[in-house]
């Protein structure tokens, strides 16, 4: 099975209205879909900012399978 690099940037806006960017960068089987990587991202991102609330995020791929 081959797998590709994912890259994504989540925007969370903290409780006390601090907007931060976290970075979930991975590896997963090549192929996702961007709203699974998506997912998977903002999953993590609110696990670093308890309450926080996603409000943007972007994901991109280098396209190689490896």
């Amino acid at each position: 099975m081959s797998t590709q690099q994912y890259d994504a940037e989540i925007h969370v806006r903290t409780r006390d209205g601090r907007l931060v960017t976290v970075y979930h960068d991975t590896v997963g089987p090549a192929g996702m879909s961007a709203a699974q990587v998506r997912a998977d991202a903002e999953r993590a991102a609110l696990a670093q900012v308890p309450g926080g609330r996603v409000e943007g995020s972007r994901v991109t791929t280098d396209g190689k399978r490896r």
